[in-house]
């Protein structure tokens, strides 16, 4: 690190480039750099003592990001709701901490939340006019499945989000590979503990009816997932 920091001070930007030129190594060590250091910015990467990140602005972001993601795509109303299933705890969040003042600043800043958030509760107004919903009657989480739920689906999210804008940016091959291989690990260690959701569930007796929904909402998820990274290794 002090010897790369040296460079940076010292040598013109055209020798520099060169050096990108000639030695992929080190090309790839400052591709590295320049992402954590990216990540700590926005406040994707935490780190002890860092600047504190406003959290209802990171949240707007990403939901924003994601919807323009979809729409790109086509996606219908339907799609989107059930696509961005990972960001829902988060929209939570938002519609029951913030002030409608925030809110209606939020929403006029990033359209993408606007629409989520609409879809969302005309779908929330429309399951309160049911006599009875096909899932009132189960009991309600243990903590700890609860835990493991909210990380699966806020993590996945992320993934699908970043994937989707690995595939979507025109940066050189080499570029992509390194902010594939920070995301790599994410993605094992997410596909690794959506397998250990069944057991988890099971240990806790969670009623079959609930590890169906479960299924339902994660393996999806799980698929879309795998072909983003996929794709994205392939690109």
């Amino acid at each position: 690190m002090t010897d790369f920091h040296h460079l940076l001070m010292n040598a013109p930007h055209s020798e520099l480039d060169s050096l990108y030129e000639e030695f992929t190594g080190f090309y790839r060590f400052a591709k590295i750099l320049e992402t954590v250091a990216s990540g700590i910015a926005s406040g994707k990467i935490k780190v002890p003592g860092g600047r504190v990140v406003n959290k209802e602005h990171e949240i707007a972001v990403a939901i924003d990001l994601r919807v323009r993601q979809l729409e790109a795509k086509g996606v219908s109303d339907t799609g989107l709701m059930e696509q961005m299933v990972g960001h829902i705890l988060d929209l939570q969040w938002l519609w029951s901490t913030l002030s409608d003042e925030k809110l209606i600043y939020y929403c006029r800043e990033y359209p993408g939340l606007y629409r989520y958030g609409t879809l969302m509760e005309e779908a929330a107004i429309a399951e309160s006019k049911k006599a009875s919903t096909s899932y009132g009657h189960l009991p309600e989480f243990p903590d700890s499945i609860k835990v493991i739920v909210s990380r699966l689906l806020t993590d996945g999210a992320t993934l699908e989000r970043e994937f989707q804008a690995i595939l979507d940016g025109q940066a050189q091959q080499r570029d992509m590979w390194v902010e594939i291989e920070v995301t790599a690990g994410c993605h094992e260690h997410w596909v690794s503990r959506f397998s250990g959701l069944t057991d988890e569930l099971r240990v806790s007796n969670v009623p079959q009816e609930s590890v169906k929904i479960m299924k339902q909402i994660f393996e999806p998820m799980a698929q879309r997932i795998n072909q983003l990274h996929s794709r994205a290794v392939a690109k």
